[in-house]
């Protein structure tokens, strides 16, 4: 998962004025949008297990095709780092395992 910030003007509700705005994308959506200038928010709920699960299912799904384009356009590049990216896996694994639980933590996501 991925959380990007934007800044950008809208137009406030609030402040009836073109305002400096920060909008919050989680996995290229928007899950928040605050007003820089009087503090307005308008969060938008965002289903933080389906997202993972779409995610999760698109990469596993493609992982036999990318593996097979990366060893086909570079094999020799491919094998030699193949070891190292086997052995590092686990620690990239608890990494973004340890980032979701994050996200979870942050948009405050009841585990079931």
């Amino acid at each position: 998962m991925k959380e990007k910030t934007l800044e950008t003007f809208l137009f406030c509700n609030h402040c009836k004025e073109e305002e400096g705005h920060i909008i919050v994308y989680l996995n290229n959506r928007i899950s928040e949008i605050k007003c820089q200038t009087c503090g307005l928010k308008l969060s938008i709920q965002i289903d933080l297990s389906h997202e993972l699960y779409n995610e999760v299912y698109k990469r596993i799904r493609s992982k036999p095709a990318r593996m097979t384009e990366e060893y086909r356009n570079h094999i020799s590049q491919f094998l030699m780092t193949l070891p190292v990216r086997v052995i590092s896996k686990p620690y990239r694994v608890y990494r973004e395992v340890k980032e979701i639980r994050g996200y979870f933590r942050k948009y405050d996501v009841k585990r079931g």
